[in-house]
């Protein structure tokens, strides 16, 4: 009998199917005040924090008529930490940190398939682009090439294919310019 006890006492503090995925990392989703993208990540760097904030450079004409490469953030007034559910709280006491994102009370996280397809599109050196909205298109997989692997949707424009991959958490979709023959449909 006090055999049984104690093992349903052991069960009890199995943690549930809900609570496990609090105990693993994952890449939350942060929003922050405007122009504060750099500044964030230094901060949560030097503390330890693994920062995730895309950019792109583009050259920008001044009324000088001076050109110069500024790098812009990707995704503007946001930055992806791959942190435990429970130090979420920690990072939004930091200044620039407006708030955490989230959905339906749950912070919002996107997968570590996401951010490597966004660092492989980076590293091709090929045009990025970053809509608001979700396009409408085929579901694919690319077959060949350094994004090998990855699924995301088909776009076409401007007689074009361009691949993107959907990040839910934010509403956007980042698009790069693709051959077909490197897709196969889902």
């Amino acid at each position: 009998m006090t055999n049984r006890r104690i093992n349903k006492d052991v069960e009890g503090l199995q943690p549930k199917e809900e609570h496990r995925s609090f105990l693993k990392r994952a890449w939350h989703v942060f929003y922050l005040r405007p122009r504060n993208e750099r500044i964030a990540t230094q901060i949560l760097t030097s503390h330890g924090y693994e920062v995730f904030c895309p950019s792109i450079s583009k050259t920008k004409l001044w009324k000088n008529r001076q050109r110069k490469r500024i790098w812009f953030p990707l995704f503007p007034n946001y930055l992806f930490v791959f942190t435990y559910h429970h130090e979420i709280y920690t990072i939004r006491r930091i200044s620039q940190v407006v708030n955490f994102v989230s959905f339906a009370g749950k912070p919002s996280t996107i997968t570590e398939k996401e951010v490597d397809g966004i660092r492989k599109m980076l590293e091709m050196g090929n045009v990025i682009s970053v809509e608001n909205q979700f396009a409408s298109g085929e579901h694919v997989r690319i077959v060949s090439g350094p994004l090998k692997g990855h699924e995301g949707i088909l776009v076409k424009r401007r007689n074009k294919s361009r691949f993107g991959i959907r990040l839910k958490a934010i509403s956007h979709s980042v698009f790069i310019d693709i051959s077909q023959s490197d897709l196969e449909k889902l």
